[in-house]
């Protein structure tokens, strides 16, 4: 006997009461249909409700009274079947009601065959095996244990076997069914679940590769670069003033980079560390980069337009590195040009341009130091996909007099101040 968990705790005799009962006071929604005639079941109970009268009995035998407890049951079936797509429970308790009420109150059967008339024993069943698919397994063989006991009162002889044995051989396939299919179900959940574990084991092997990589390469390179900076003034002499300013620029250029690869490391071996965070850059920034840039050798020009206020974190950080990935562009591919760095503060719109004119200088290639341009960096991947995260974009392209430009609209979500 399939007896829900809950009434398990329960003495014997009270937990089968709980059993029993709920087919009565159970309120509970039906599973959703999942295939498409299951989406069209019902409108076919709805064409089944219609037709099953004129199927359910023959009006040359009944006649006077007999006539309208015939039609009154046809109704019934008619109504329960029409109930069947939608709410099967709800079916099956009207179905029931009108059996019982017709076994205590209906004519009597003339040829001893059926105390219920015409179809509603089958609509019974029917009711009673929908209620099996599409409701909890211990809910469908309560409905089952109250439809036997009907079934039993309202047919006689070999019919009422007959009805039992193929309700309950149609239970029991259904059953299977189901059970076979939630087993499916947790199988397929398990390897599911199984695929994204090992994928979160290859992220985070991933992750650690790669934090692996910026330690031995970036970060070994940064610090040397550093140290170098810092020492050079004291291993060389004779240093001027000015070229002991651009060492100690350079110096403090790698270590703020060093911080930022510290902080990155960190994250990427361990995504609950507690890093230490500094507040992040934003487009009032823009002077203190625009300075640095010229400090470092290179001729820029900054103008912003429109009325400049604050915007969301997210766009002042985009705007301020789409600059600042630009700079460092103009800087390594066109050394002595002017650059010309334009954000615009629209209604709608936060436009940034950085255009650079043709370089006036030798380019260094930094792998052979032979004056070839270096096309293999992913600067302008990365302002892409940052203005596509903020719903914006980014046109990069040479201009006619041989410099470069690159134009970003990253619009301005409501409630921006």
């Amino acid at each position: 006997m399939i007896i829900p968990a809950g009434s398990r705790s329960l003495p014997a005799p009270r937990a089968v009461c709980a059993w029993l009962l709920a087919p009565l006071r159970a309120n509970e929604q039906p599973e959703p249909s999942r295939t498409r005639l299951g989406r069209l079941r019902p409108w076919i109970a709805v064409v089944a409700a219609v037709v099953t009268p004129f199927m359910a009995f023959d009006r040359s035998r009944v006649e006077g009274l007999e006539m309208g407890a015939a039609v009154a049951a046809a109704v019934a079936v008619s109504v329960t079947v029409a109930l069947l797509g939608w709410q099967p429970l709800n079916a099956w308790r009207f179905a029931a009601a009108v059996a019982a009420l017709w076994i205590i109150f209906g004519p009597a059967a003339e040829e001893s065959v059926s105390v219920l008339p015409l179809a509603l024993p089958l609509v019974l069943l029917v009711a009673g095996v929908a209620v099996l698919a599409r409701h909890r397994r211990a809910l469908g063989w309560a409905v089952w244990a109250w439809t036997v006991v009907l079934v039993l009162l309202g047919v006689t002889g070999e019919a009422a076997v007959l009805y039992l044995v193929v309700f309950t051989l149609v239970m029991l396939v259904v059953d299977a069914q189901r059970q076979r299919t939630r087993a499916r179900a947790e199988a397929a959940s398990e390897r599911e679940a199984r695929l994204t574990r090992e994928a979160e084991s290859m992220v985070l092997e991933e992750r650690a590769r790669i934090a692996r990589e910026l330690h031995d390469v970036v970060a070994h390179h940064m610090s040397m670069v550093a140290v170098q900076a810092e020492t050079a003034p004291y291993r060389l002499e004779g240093v001027p003033d000015p070229v002991r300013e651009e060492f100690g620029s350079i110096a403090r250029s790698a270590r703020a980079a060093l911080t930022d690869v510290r902080g990155i490391l960190t994250v990427l071996r361990d995504v609950d560390a507690d890093v230490e965070r500094a507040p992040q850059p934003g487009l009032d920034g823009l002077e203190a980069l625009v300075d640095s840039a010229r400090a470092a050798g290179s001729q820029v020009e900054l103008t912003v337009t429109g009325r400049r206020r604050p915007l969301s974190a997210a766009l002042e950080i985009g705007g301020y590195r789409i600059v600042q990935e630009s700079l460092a562009n103009a800087a390594r591919h066109a050394p002595g040009a002017v650059v010309a760095v334009a954000v615009a503060y629209r209604k709608r719109e936060l436009e940034v341009v950085v255009t650079n004119g043709p370089p006036t200088s030798p380019v260094a290639s930094p792998a052979t130091g032979d004056g070839a341009p270096d096309g293999g960096g992913h600067g302008l991947a990365g302002m892409r996909e940052r203005a596509h995260l903020l719903g914006g974009d980014v046109a990069a392209g040479p201009t006619p007099d041989g410099g470069f430009r690159v134009a970003a609209t990253l619009p301005l979500k409501e409630g921006t101040a």
